[in-house]
């Protein structure tokens, strides 16, 4: 349940920069890189979100989609701090592919657990 929780908010706090990178320098200065950027971080917010939900109502699915929403998350934020834009800072980072990695490591401890969707 405290995981299902750090998710979403999490996801909301990567979601928030995302939109504003979208919006700020892909929409208004025109520039594709950080609109592109901006698309992904949303996908990824809201694919992050929806996987603690899933926890959350316990679904069936939950595992795989913790697994897919840990990868894109790591490898979202790698991307994203890559030189020559570094669209996404050091604590975004740390935070993103931190978080990506602890959820990767939760995921596995569900292997052999069935989940119980209600």
């Amino acid at each position: 349940m405290v995981l299902a929780v750090f998710s979403i908010l999490v996801a909301l706090f990567l979601g928030f920069g995302a939109v504003e990178e979208f919006i700020m320098r892909g929409v208004r200065g025109g520039e594709v890189q950080p609109f592109i950027v901006g698309l992904v971080g949303m996908f990824v917010s809201v694919l992050l979100a929806t996987s603690g939900i899933a926890l959350w109502r316990q679904w069936a699915v939950a595992r795989r989609l913790l697994l897919f929403a840990a990868i894109s998350l790591v490898v979202f934020h790698l991307y994203a701090a890559l030189p020559p834009h570094r669209n996404v800072g050091v604590l975004a980072l740390i935070v993103g592919a931190g978080y990506g990695l602890i959820l990767l490591g939760f995921a596995q401890s569900l292997r052999g657990r069935k989940a119980q969707a209600t």
